[in-house]
């Protein structure tokens, strides 16, 4: 670094008498606004591209946008004001939840590609019909002979359905507190819901042995609930294989809903609503008011969606993981989603490395396109959205807040790119301790691979002791946007292990545009190395008097850091 100009050093030692601030005239036009009571040292380099005020208290200003015209007590008029602020915050806006954006489906009519399956409107257009009631004595079907189908009755009010024949739709009403509808098909069908209650003590209320699709309507302007048995009975054996009934609601094979009416799901037992192969929600109002273990489980994709004029609602309550979606991948477009969860949030759980024989076609993926997603977890080591996959926001907002023990907002194997929507997070939980030699540190977003950042907004608040707002294995970039962390509690030390509460740490940190708002217990920043490119950096840290671990490469933009003891 060169010290300024003798006589510009005159002109700032006049002025500061006098002045509240200084004005950094750029070339470009920009001005940065710098308070002028504590500075102790002007200095720029040889370029007159950066400039730099040291003052008493750890404050240090970099601006390097353009090349420095000038330091006055007045900004010119055509200047483009830069702001800085030591306090900043994270906290959810609430309005967020009524405006956020999503993507509207296109219906596919190509039978020659498989989703065309998924739409409703695809079948048949005149299907038979069977209107299933049920009571508290009895359960009845309207028409009783249907060629193809066999409707058999066990204790009065447990229906089982065995059809070879396609074309058929099951409308079912009614209420019973002990009773079941069992399916066999051989061909793929809908289910309407009616107005319908139904409760079985011993096993799923509705039991798809099918692994056809099944187009799940939730009737329009209906109120429908469904709730397992706190003890199932021994399950069915057919040809030495036990049959699956994993929870109230159970296929074998695809579950696709829509409709626009609402269905309240309870489970005492298992999953609340679970396939063997995927789930698909375009429409509706699904409440899982009480799940024991997960509230939506499939071993395929689970996708989130909206119809052109509808779209979902979805509520979880569950003592397992919100959404487990076992070999596949989670795929959220649309919708708003609430979810409280003691396990994961969202978890895109295949792990390959588990597998005796991995399949390369299943990608553990988390993509979040649009929509609203208010994830609550309290459990040890739980995280709002795990991915053993990548996790990709391109729109949409993210609320998320996590309360366990070494819990983490967002936790991915590979890579995380955020390049849309805005994503709040808040990790209240601190270590999460087994022995000396098994810690684990509550923290914000926790990547094996690289992270990238750009036209979205990001902010992360973690308050438990050694947290990370970013803790990463790889690089992290900012290409643009607005990201603010904050991990502000003390260091947590043991007599074996030492984490320290960092806003980032990753191996090379680069800024090329946008702002990056960092304030931590320790260093703001532990990288191998941290480039600006462009755009504002703030780095604070309140136990450390060197808010970053290295000297910031600062190619333009301008750079602020501020050290405490």
């Amino acid at each position: 670094m060169k010290r300024v100009l003798f006589i510009l050093g005159v002109f700032v030692a006049v002025c500061h008498a006098k002045a509240q601030s200084y004005n950094v005239c750029n070339e470009d036009g920009t001005v940065l606004e710098i308070p002028a009571g504590e500075n102790k040292e002007i200095t720029f380099n040889a370029e007159q591209r950066l400039v730099k005020f040291h003052n008493i208290g750890n404050l240090t200003h970099s601006f390097a946008t353009d090349k420095v015209v000038c330091i006055a007590t007045e900004s010119p008029a055509n200047g483009t004001q830069l702001t800085y602020s030591t306090d900043f915050d994270v906290e959810f806006d609430r309005n967020e939840a009524d405006v956020y954006d999503e993507v509207v489906e296109t219906i596919i009519t190509d039978e020659m590609d498989d989703e065309s399956e998924d739409f409703l409107e695809n079948y048949s257009s005149q299907p038979v019909k069977v209107t299933i009631t049920f009571s508290e004595n009895s359960v009845t079907c309207v028409p009783s002979i249907v060629n193809g189908v066999t409707f058999t009755t066990t204790d009065k009010t447990h229906l089982k359905i065995d059809a070879t024949v396609g074309k058929m739709r099951y409308l079912v009403k009614g209420g019973c507190k002990n009773g079941s509808l069992k399916i066999y098909s051989t061909k793929k069908f809908q289910i309407m819901l009616a107005g319908l209650e139904l409760t079985n003590p011993t096993g799923p209320a509705i039991n798809i042995q099918s692994g056809k699709t099944v187009y799940f309507s939730i009737g329009n302007n209906t109120t429908n609930s469904l709730c397992d048995g706190s003890t199932y009975s021994a399950p069915t054996i057919v040809a030495g294989i036990e049959e699956d009934q994993k929870g109230t609601l159970f296929s074998e094979g695809q579950l696709i809903f829509s409709g626009t009416g609402t269905l309240n799901v309870k489970s005492l037992s298992g999953h609340a609503i679970c396939s063997d192969d995927y789930i698909r929600i375009r429409s509706g109002n699904i409440n899982i008011t009480e799940a024991a273990k997960d509230g939506f489980h499939t071993n395929d994709i689970f996708r989130v969606g909206r119809m052109e004029n509808s779209s979902p609602k979805i509520s979880i309550n569950a003592s397992g993981d919100g959404i487990d979606c076992g070999k596949g991948e989670v795929l959220i477009e649309a919708g708003s989603l609430n979810i409280n969860s003691i396990g994961e949030g969202i978890k895109a759980s295949y792990n390959p490395a588990e597998e005796a024989k991995p399949d390369p076609l299943i990608t553990p993926n988390v993509t979040v396109k649009g929509g609203y997603l208010s994830i609550n977890t309290t459990g040890e080591k739980s995280s709002a959205i795990k991915a053993i996959g990548s996790f990709t926001q391109e729109g949409g907002v993210i609320h998320a807040e996590v309360e366990g023990n070494g819990s983490k907002i967002l936790n991915c194997d590979k890579t995380v790119t955020i390049s849309g929507g805005r994503t709040t997070g808040i990790a209240h939980g601190s270590a999460h301790i087994i022995a000396d030699t098994d810690t684990t540190y509550a923290g914000g977003i926790k990547c094996i691979g690289d992270i990238t950042i750009k036209e979205s907004s990001v902010a992360i608040k973690c308050t438990g002791e050694g947290a990370k707002a970013i803790n990463g294995d790889g690089n992290v970039t900012i290409e643009s946007g607005e990201v603010t962390l904050l991990s502000i509690a003390p260091n947590h030390q043991t007599s074996t292990d030492s984490k320290k509460s960092r806003a980032i740490t990753c191996i090379d940190l680069v800024q090329n545009n946008g702002t990056l708002l960092m304030k931590a217990y320790d260093k703001a920043i532990s990288a191998t190395s941290i480039t600006l490119n462009n755009g504002t950096m703030h780095a604070i840290s309140s136990n450390d008097t060197k808010p970053v671990n290295q000297e910031v490469n600062q190619k333009s933009g301008w750079y602020l850091s501020k050290g405490e003891e």
